[in-house]
């Protein structure tokens, strides 16, 4: 996507004034809106991009944390549900020309299958993917039944 442009741009007030008021009046909407940085108005990220399947012995999640490290993240488990939290802060002293990240707190909560061992979860994070890898219960794993001639 290309940056906004927006004060300073090629754009010269070389039209006549009404022209140039009416820029700059769409300007001042556009930063009391958006704030001087380009920014969003709302700093809460909504949610991070999340993938989940299973084979026979874990269930397998995966959650897009770009630009995150270990300490910015929190999983927990609790009563049958695995909780995602943590926060993205925006790059202090910074002026964006445009900015569609999304920073602030956020946190998915997923509800866990009954055939998961909540005390054996493994969480790794790398290259901006959280890894979790879940492992099942022997009850949930499938069993395989010899078949005899008879």
């Amino acid at each position: 996507m290309l940056p906004v442009l927006r004060r300073g741009s090629w754009l010269n007030p070389t039209f006549d004034d009404s022209f140039t008021r009416l820029r700059g009046e769409a300007e001042t909407l556009f930063d009391r809106f958006f704030g001087g940085d380009g920014g969003a108005l709302s700093t809460a990220w909504s949610g991070a991009p999340i993938a989940i399947w299973e084979d026979d012995d874990h269930v397998y999640i995966e959650v897009e944390l770009p630009g995150l490290t270990d300490k910015d993240v929190e999983c927990t488990v609790h009563n049958g549900m695995l909780y995602i939290q943590g926060e993205r802060k925006a790059e202090e002293g910074r002026r964006y020309l445009y900015n569609g990240r999304s920073y602030g707190h956020f946190e998915r909560v997923v509800s866990l299958p009954a055939t998961v061992n909540p005390d054996e979860v493994k969480a790794n994070l790398t290259n901006g993917i959280l890894h979790l890898e879940l492992n099942k219960t022997p009850e949930a794993k499938p069993k395989k039944i010899s078949v005899k001639a008879g």
